[in-house]
């Protein structure tokens, strides 16, 4: 079983840190493609702490009900 984390950070058009976490590789990367396709830097990140990091908003995307409150295309 792989346990890293899936974790993406990237400064969305209003300016805020937002910083997403998925389930699986595949859904990362296509959420990271479809971003630097607009053309926002986004970077892969090992590790993220509610309590010790710093993210305007922070969605976690294996979760159903946040995947389905998440529009990328209001963030960039």
């Amino acid at each position: 079983m792989n346990d890293t984390r899936k974790l993406i950070r990237f400064t969305a058009a209003t300016g805020f840190s937002v910083v997403l976490e998925f389930g699986n590789t595949e859904d990362k990367q296509d959420y990271e493609e479809k971003i630097k396709n607009a053309g926002i830097q986004c970077e892969t990140i090992a590790d993220f702490n509610l309590n010790f990091d710093q993210a305007d908003l922070f969605m976690d995307m294996r979760s159903p009900e946040c995947r389905e409150q998440f529009d990328l295309d209001d963030w960039i």
